[in-house]
């Protein structure tokens, strides 16, 4: 079975809008800070594609670097990754944390802090495998009956989008949820 395979069934269907369908892509990037450029920004998952190993499965999952040693680094992954350009040729990445309804938090590393940390530190200084990008945001996906448990961590990520609100906007998307 393959690795966070339940956790792989929620994010491929989002990740999927993202390359297909310009309406969705608009509003994901509507929820974030970047939200300006939620009209024109084009998805690099090409050049994402391009960037990894020819050992990954997906552009957008399971982004990691041990060459970085700081906090958000350190054994830590970005579970959904996806890098975006604005018209302006401006760059900027939105880290997603996605946690299947059956997840929890650890309770012995804050990975909703260090998700903004590595955010910021790739934005400076891009792993190898991550196309170059200048800004960064940090999104948690999750389902709305966790909200109440995740209430801690909430307020670590800048947005915050649930299953079921982009089941809501997007059902062609998420025949698995």
């Amino acid at each position: 079975m393959l690795y966070g395979s339940v956790e792989f069934t929620y994010a491929e269907p989002f990740a999927n809008a993202l390359v297909v369908d310009p309406a969705c892509r608009s509003w994901i990037l509507g929820r974030t800070k970047f939200s300006a450029f939620a009209e024109e920004a084009r998805l690099l998952h090409e050049e994402m594609r391009s960037q990894r190993s020819g050992s990954s499965a997906t552009w957008w999952r399971s982004h990691f670097t041990e060459k970085c040693r700081c906090q958000g680094c350190s054994g830590q992954e970005t579970d959904l990754l996806a890098i975006f350009e604005a018209a302006t040729g401006m760059c900027f990445a939105l880290h997603f944390e996605v946690k299947q309804p059956t997840d929890k938090f650890p309770t012995k590393k804050d990975k909703a802090a260090n998700c903004a940390i590595r955010a910021q530190c790739w934005a400076k200084s891009a792993p190898k495998a991550v196309v170059p990008h200048g800004d960064a945001a940090t999104v948690l996906l999750c389902s709305a009956s966790k909200l109440a448990e995740y209430s801690p961590h909430l307020p670590k990520f800048e947005s915050v989008i649930t299953f079921e609100e982009f089941a809501r906007a997007h059902p062609e998307a998420t025949l698995a949820f």
